[in-house]
């Protein structure tokens, strides 16, 4: 998805064809802050403008901008890779909770250094509606990667 970022905020970018218009909204934030521009350019200004106008009005209201997270949120996966984190998990001495915690925070770290390389995935079973997924990591991981989705019997494609 293509994005804009400004003052630490996101902001997605879509295009309507019939208005002949780019458009997007602010995301991560609790309230709905939409932008528009008839270019790329005039898209970003408005973005730029968007934040500002809300962080003033949530300064001006003494609001926090920020979305509220309650850190919790579920995550569906393939019971053969349920049984692989048990595993390493219990090889490591600590609960899964703690194991896909220390995970994502080691992923997230990862996700803003270095080049990046997309993998579109295959897995052997299909979960809700999607057949293949495709996820963006660190170039250098790109091998232990590939490890594991071998492991779990996925197809993988570049």
């Amino acid at each position: 998805m293509n994005t804009l970022k400004y003052k630490g905020y996101v902001g997605s970018v879509a295009y309507s064809e019939p208005d002949l218009v780019f458009f997007g909204k602010i995301e991560g934030i609790d309230d709905l802050v939409n932008y528009e521009g008839e270019s790329v350019t005039e898209l970003t200004a408005a973005f730029h403008e968007a934040v500002d106008d809300y962080l003033a009005y949530c300064e001006d209201h003494g609001l926090k901008p920020e979305k509220s997270y309650t850190g919790t949120f579920n995550v569906r996966i393939s019971p053969m890779t349920h049984r692989e984190i048990a595993n390493l998990a219990s090889e490591e001495g600590i609960s899964i909770n703690a194991f896909v915690k220390k995970a994502l925070l080691e992923a997230v770290s990862r996700g803003y250094e270095g080049s990046k390389s997309s993998l579109v995935l295959e897995p052997s079973a299909t979960y809700g509606s999607r057949k293949k997924v495709r996820i963006t990591i660190p170039v250098a991981d790109v091998p232990l990667a590939e490890e594991l989705f071998k492991r779990l019997d996925w197809k993988v494609e570049e």
